[in-house]
């Protein structure tokens, strides 16, 4: 696991009430009741003030699930 993987999976977490071992990549917001629209907008809040990154908005509309999250994190933490 990387270092933003260890960082992200204790966002998700904090704001889902969920242990680091439950969440996984298909974890999916539609599905989780806790990760309803205002749980994402922090989600979103928590990762851009850890890591110092934006979101565009059609990107925080594409993230659907923990490993879209990954996926568009791990492009923007790229050199």
């Amino acid at each position: 696991m990387t270092d933003f993987e260890d960082k992200l999976l204790e966002i998700l977490s904090k704001v889902l009430l969920l242990e680091k071992n439950a969440i996984s990549d298909d974890l999916r917001r539609k599905d989780f009741e806790a990760w309803d629209s205002m749980a994402h907008l922090i989600i979103v809040s928590e990762i851009e003030n850890e890591f110092e990154i934006f979101f565009e908005d059609e990107e925080v509309i594409d993230l659907w699930t923990v490993g879209d999250i990954k996926k568009v994190l791990s492009t923007k933490l790229s050199p």
